[in-house]
């Protein structure tokens, strides 16, 4: 990230070269930033206040798992693959996929099905929901002042959905009370805040939606939600044969949004995009750099916008290692985009076209990325969808960002 946006800056393992991390978020206002690590089953939560003050709490993983009636011997990884293990499927009479692959759900082990993890796979959002908030959020409840919470998760926390913890079951959600967006590191805060003023564009738009990939089912909302946002913008989006991979890559570097929607890859959230209408002369599958936009393209072009909208299925997903997960949201945020919003499952048609109907509403009236996806979640929960699956997927990561779009006009 440096290296792409110019910024001399220098990063060390060694705790001592951190003097003046706590500076960064004394560029932000009304907001904490909640730090969450874990080392085997001990979860370290830190706060970083605005002002500098730095509060550290710990909690035994092992002792809330108990208390919930789990078995003691469940990993904190165990419990967030079983907690989230059904939001990522769903019902195909109501859904159009954009996964290009399914993801199996393997059944639990002989070993696995004692009466505490059977229960957790089978019961209810609102309690999975429960016992999250009872193990990340309510240790330090009492210290997340103002209206935004920043969170940097450690490894698979990236998992959690935590615009959908609640204090109690059927209680509010913590998105009812905070915005929520959720970075890599400090340090990548760091780099974007200190950005060259005038690297991110401040005009144009590249809207992609139902890209025709003609051995994948076709996607008739992404193609209305794309439509949508294209009204909005004032710019015809790439749609179907025309969403090509040569046509997105020749403008993908000079806009100052970019919004996708279509398949998604269930490993890395890679994008199926339309393959060159040469190559797709025949009815064979051309090969997958054809097509697919994947991360080494994105890393390959320098991007300059300020917001990337990723409406795929599981475009939140990737390898996940020490430094978070690593897939194609990662890759546009190391290519220079500001910010990034994905998916973290897969995503039902009509209510992600409705969430993003409000989110864009909201966009286009002047609100910041993180205050619209704030009320477009607040709206959903308002306007009948209760299931989490439904609304909670979506998550902001990187910086928050306005876009103007006087300028687009």
């Amino acid at each position: 990230m440096a290296e792409k946006y110019s910024v001399e800056t220098h990063i060390f393992a060694n705790p001592q070269s951190w003097f003046g991390i706590e500076n960064i978020l004394r560029k932000k206002n009304n907001c904490t930033c909640l730090y969450i690590s874990y080392v085997q089953n001990l979860l370290h939560l830190w706060i970083l206040k605005t002002s500098g003050v730095l509060h550290r709490r710990r909690i035994s993983v092992e002792e809330n798992l108990v208390q919930a009636g789990l078995p003691k011997d469940l990993s904190l990884s165990q419990f967030l693959d079983d907690n989230f293990r059904g939001l990522g499927i769903l019902p195909t009479k109501d859904c159009e996929d954009r996964s290009l692959n399914t993801i199996n759900v393997q059944p639990l082990s002989p070993a696995q099905k004692s009466s505490g993890r059977l229960r957790l796979v089978e019961e209810d959002e609102d309690r999975k929901s429960f016992k999250c908030y009872k193990i990340f959020i309510a240790p330090v409840y009492d210290l997340l002042e103002g209206p935004e919470v920043i969170i940097v998760p450690d490894r698979s926390l990236y998992k959690v959905p935590f615009a959908a913890l609640s204090e109690k079951e059927g209680a509010e959600y913590l998105s009812e009370t905070h915005k929520i967006r959720v970075i890599p590191s400090l340090t990548t805060l760091k780099i974007i805040q200190d950005s060259p003023e005038g690297y991110h564009s401040n005009t144009g738009a590249l809207i992609i939606g139902n890209p025709k990939v003609p051995w994948l089912p076709s996607l008739p909302c992404a193609r209305r939600e794309a439509e949508m946002v294209g009204r909005l913008m004032r710019v015809p989006p790439l749609v179907e044969e025309k969403a090509t991979k040569q046509a997105v890559l020749e403008r993908i570097g000079s806009v100052s949004l970019i919004h996708f929607a279509g398949h998604g890859n269930a490993q890395r959230g890679e994008i199926a995009l339309s393959p060159n209408p040469i190559l797709n002369s025949s009815n064979a599958i051309p090969p997958q750099e054809a097509y697919m936009l994947t991360m080494a393209d994105v890393s390959r072009v320098k991007v300059r916008a300020k917001l990337v909208v990723l409406s795929c299925c599981h475009s939140g997903r990737g390898e996940i290692t020490a430094e978070g997960v690593i897939g194609i949201a990662r890759a546009f945020l190391g290519s220079g985009a500001r910010s990034v919003l994905v998916a973290l499952w897969a995503i039902p048609d009509l209510a992600t076209e409705q969430l993003m109907n409000r989110f864009y509403k909201h966009l286009v009236e002047g609100e910041s990325a993180s205050e619209s996806l704030h009320q477009a979640m607040k709206w959903m929960r308002k306007n009948g969808s209760n299931k989490m699956s439904d609304w909670a997927s979506f998550t902001l990561i990187g910086d928050d960002v306005r876009i103007e779009f006087d300028k687009q006009r």
